[in-house]
């Protein structure tokens, strides 16, 4: 029995990827019983019929499986961030990276439009989250066609997902990569609030023609921490954990406990002062929603 990849759904119906063919297939009546949940970018196993079209028979193990987007055996993702239009939301930004750690899925931050501000706030913030933090991060501007010959080699072969507020350019590189997909909705930043139009209202896995899948995903607007506690949450920050072995403390929260070698860090300007606020803030909202 042939396998495909969901690429996208719409009500009952799901586009699969079979054999380098898209087929429409509906899963069988069970999955509704059983509870199981298709999702873009799922490997499953197709009955084709002489039709044309298919019958999802099984979905296969996942590698792992993101909540926000809802999309499964993804390989990277890539966190958009702008420091103009939208401003720079630096809290949003670690929250986002939290919940991709959490995943286990590689990271590559795109900071977009940098056409926009000065070289020197564009090397700031390389600074800041690849030589302090120690992701990979690519300047880029969609818009004006920069940095996307440095990106493309990054996607050949790999599903990414797009992450980041609404706004920050995610459809218009998706325009940019692949020029004829004009289905691919644009939006402007509003003139009044700075922030972007969501232009995207489901996952769609789109094919890309130098090899690869990029998900095209609503905006994030809100993420919980509904599966992260206080002792986790601390190892969510790379920078953090490769000093805690060095803690007094084996528990320590980098809070107020003595002798915390994270803290020493920030003093020392070895991890950024607003990451370790940032962090600090998460775990205040980690505590808070552990008391109920």
């Amino acid at each position: 029995m042939p396998v495909g990849q969901v690429i996208r759904s719409h009500s009952n119906i799901y586009y699969v990827l079979v054999e380098g063919r898209e087929v429409e297939c509906r899963p069988r009546g069970k999955f509704r019983l059983d509870q199981t949940q298709v999702r873009a970018g799922d490997q499953v196993e197709v009955r084709l019929e002489p039709d044309g079209e298919g019958r999802i028979e099984k979905v296969l193990p996942r590698r792992n499986c993101l909540e926000r987007p809802p999309v499964a055996n993804v390989d990277q993702c890539l966190v958009v961030f702008t420091l103009a239009e939208p401003e720079a939301d630096y809290l949003f930004l670690d929250r986002v990276l939290v919940h991709v750690e959490q995943a286990g899925v590689d990271v590559l931050i795109l900071l977009n439009k940098i056409d926009l501000v000065e070289p020197e706030a564009v090397d700031a913030f390389v600074r800041t989250y690849r030589n302090l933090v120690g992701y990979p991060v690519l300047p880029i501007s969609a818009q004006q066609g920069l940095g996307l010959d440095e990106l493309r080699p990054h996607l050949v072969g790999r599903i990414s997902v797009l992450a980041g507020h609404s706004g920050v350019g995610k459809s218009r590189l998706i325009r940019a990569l692949e020029p004829g997909r004009e289905d691919v909705r644009v939006g402007e930043v509003s003139a009044k609030s700075r922030k972007g139009r969501h232009t995207t209202r489901h996952v769609e896995l789109i094919p890309l023609s130098s090899g690869g899948l990029v998900a095209d995903a609503p905006g994030f607007t809100y993420l919980e921490f509904q599966d992260i506690d206080k002792w986790t949450l601390r190892d969510y920050f790379p920078e953090f954990v490769r000093r805690q072995a060095d803690c007094r403390y084996g528990d320590c929260l980098h809070r107020k406990e003595p002798d915390c070698a994270v803290r020493d860090a920030v003093e020392a300007g070895e991890i950024p002062e607003t990451r370790y606020k940032n962090y600090l803030l998460l775990l205040e909202e980690v505590e808070a929603m552990k008391r109920w």
